[in-house]
């Protein structure tokens, strides 16, 4: 059996379920990209949703034509990351 590091373990890897239209994607570590957003101190206003799609991308495979797709989602679910950062440390 080989033996592999746990970070990547596929098992291990925490997946985001976002509605991209009409599918719903399963986006390996978008936390990870939203915590590095947040602690950057770029709210939601501060960025736009193809940066996050840059991002995101370098965990998971977005097709180039699809960025536009994805972009209003993953910033609305960024929205979302905010607002429940803001109320768990308020």
């Amino acid at each position: 059996m080989a033996s592999g590091c746990s970070c990547c373990s596929p098992r291990d890897v925490k997946r985001t379920l976002v509605n991209i239209g009409d599918a719903t994607i399963g986006l390996a570590k978008l936390d990870r990209v939203f915590e590095e957003l947040y602690n950057s101190g770029k709210s939601p206003d501060d960025v736009d949703g193809e940066e996050i799609v840059d991002l995101a991308s370098f965990y998971n495979y977005i097709p180039a034509d699809a960025v536009g797709a994805y972009a209003e989602p993953l910033l609305k679910e960024y929205r979302k990351f905010c607002r429940a950062k803001e109320f768990t440390t308020a």
